[in-house]
């Protein structure tokens, strides 16, 4: 469970840091379209962790994981149509690379093995 908890600390921590480097660096639309990318990946995964957490004690199945995978997939293209719908001035650019690092961050947080 702590590997999980890492990797969601890391999701979030890469979020913060694009979209500080994105506003300093590009404005403030640039930003905040990198923190809407960010958190549409980063939050599904907190909510399956907190999910995993609330069944720690029920034997695990494959089929259980599979269907908090969906979730989490499912969610994340919902919050990329809902940002894309919704937020008119949005920064494509910074908002992929962004959702993309989030993404790519597990690998990070679960390459050094403590």
């Amino acid at each position: 469970m702590f590997a999980l908890r890492r990797v969601v600390f890391w999701q979030f921590f890469v979020c913060l840091s694009c979209s500080l480097l994105f506003w300093l660096f590009s404005g403030r639309n640039s930003g905040l379209s990198a923190l809407c990318g960010g958190v549409v990946c980063a939050f599904p995964s907190l909510l399956v962790i907190l999910m995993m957490w609330v069944t720690r004690n029920a034997t695990a199945s494959p089929f259980g994981i599979f269907l908090y995978e969906f979730f989490k997939v499912t969610m994340i293209i919902f919050g990329f149509l809902i940002v894309a719908m919704f937020y008119k001035n949005l920064d494509w650019l910074s908002f992929i690379i962004s959702s993309g690092a989030v993404l790519l961050s597990h690998v990070f947080a679960l390459a050094s093995r403590k």
